[in-house]
């Protein structure tokens, strides 16, 4: 019996994630996930495998999901009144993000 190490699964790397956001920053992958687009979750979450074999689609999954909620959240935040954020602002913080999602 060949016994996996289940941690390799678990922690994402640097090149990992990078891959994750590097597809999801693609405007043609932005269109998949968009209502109407008739690409499947599944489909979506197998695509994103194939760039990243190292995770199981289940983790992969996982980490789709969430990296979309913190987008939509922050799409939600930004759209409000009173933020006064400049695309300055915006590519800072995207930047931000990126150096703590490769951390």
């Amino acid at each position: 019996m060949m016994l996996h190490n289940t941690a390799d699964h678990v922690i994402w790397t640097a090149s990992e994630t990078e891959q994750l956001i590097g597809w999801l920053e693609d405007p043609e992958n932005m269109r998949k996930i968009r209502k109407g687009s008739r690409v499947t979750k599944k489909q979506v979450i197998g695509e994103i495998t194939l760039r990243i074999p190292t995770k199981p689609a289940v983790k992969v999954g996982y980490k789709y999901n969430n990296l979309l909620k913190a987008y939509r959240e922050a799409i939600k935040l930004n759209s409000q009144s009173g933020w006064g954020l400049t695309q300055g602002d915006l590519d800072e913080g995207k930047k931000a993000l990126r150096e703590k999602l490769l951390s």
